[in-house]
């Protein structure tokens, strides 16, 4: 979930960041403009957590895909089994 919610709120953090030192930048030195680099940092950012977005989904999207495929090839009965297999060993015998 982290990597969803930042892939949504981070281009309105870099907006805000940006405006922040494009108004400092204005301010203090107009004839030298750095904020440039700050678009630049933070534009890597907001596309790199956008392809971990875009990651997860590809990867949840393919193991979605795996367990259909799995449930229509063994149905029901891959289901008991299962659950078979993942319940706990009955306690040793005194």
């Amino acid at each position: 979930m982290r990597t969803v919610h930042e892939a949504i709120t981070l281009p309105f953090t870099a907006v805000f960041v940006i405006g922040i030192c494009f108004f400092i930048n204005w301010m203090t030195s107009p004839g030298h403009w750095w904020v440039q680099w700050v678009v630049l940092g933070m534009g890597i950012a907001v596309i790199s957590a956008w392809a971990r977005a875009i990651k997860l989904a590809v990867i949840a999207g393919l193991l979605a895909l795996g367990g259909k495929w799995a449930y229509e090839r063994w149905g029901e009965q891959g289901k008991a089994k299962l659950r078979e297999f993942l319940q706990p060993p009955p306690p040793p015998a005194d």
